[in-house]
């Protein structure tokens, strides 16, 4: 859940300066923030809106909506070049008479951010967590998207609160059009034991029965998001033992 981008560009606000106190105690919030965008933390919330936030002030005065940075890993890598020159040109707001640097950039993106937090989440920081707003819901891919609500509950799981984000190892993507709502995930993570197969983990994303209705439909998704997992058995006697229920496949007669 590790954000190294975040804890790049946080370092560029360091010595930004704001108008009023409580901002200034959010930013120090962030500057003291490990990086971990982990679906409790606060300091994951407030700098996922302040992300958000950033880019639009940085580009929305000079590039239309079907030209601007579709998602958060396409804009890290731009950012990561303009942050190191603070009288770029990208950084001016061309619908204002000044001028604007880097830091008039970074210091309005960060209110900005504050105060979308502020009126989702409500006021006290101490409340908000990332996973109330970075969600993942599971659409089966026939009935789960017919547009008909009773059939989608049936068939549909969440939106669950997720860690992680987009450009990072626990990679929930999601797209600044729909922000924070997760579009991808790593669908399944597997350790394997060389040495020993039967020594190896997995999880994925949902269950592994594909009925609806069954107990084994949707009972790996708490396991996936804390990012737990199963072991994976490999020899017949392993697999036969831990076994629950038999299928037997009878030739016709």
């Amino acid at each position: 859940n590790l954000n190294l981008s975040a804890l790049e560009i946080l370092a560029y606000l360091e010595d930004v300066s704001f108008e009023t106190g409580d901002i200034e105690a959010a930013r120090d919030r962030l500057l003291r923030w490990d990086g971990q965008m982990h679906m409790d933390s606060p300091e994951a919330a407030l700098y996922g809106y302040f992300w958000v936030a950033l880019i639009e002030d940085t580009f929305e005065d000079e590039l239309p909506e079907d030209l601007a940075p579709r998602s958060g890993e396409h804009a890290m890598s731009i950012f990561y070049i303009l942050l190191q020159d603070p009288a770029n040109a990208w950084w001016d707001d061309v619908t204002t008479h000044g001028t604007e640097s880097r830091d008039d950039i970074l210091a309005r993106a960060f209110e900005h951010g504050h105060a979308t937090a502020v009126e989702k989440l409500g006021q006290d920081f101490r409340q908000w967590r990332w996973g109330e707003v970075h969600t993942a819901t599971f659409e089966n891919q026939t009935l789960g998207q017919s547009g008909i609500a009773l059939i989608e509950a049936i068939f549909n799981r969440g939106p669950v609160a997720t860690s992680g984000g987009a450009g990072m190892i626990n990679a929930t993507g999601w797209k600044l059009l729909d922000p924070f709502t997760v579009t991808s995930v790593p669908s399944m993570r597997q350790i394997i034991d060389l040495g020993d197969l039967s020594n190896s983990l997995m999880i994925h994303t949902t269950g592994q029965s594909g009925h609806a209705g069954h107990r084994h439909y949707d009972d790996m998704i708490d396991s996936w998001r804390f990012i737990e997992y199963h072991p994976t058995l490999w020899s017949r006697p392993e697999v036969e033992a831990s076994s629950r229920e038999h299928l037997t496949l009878l030739p016709a007669r």
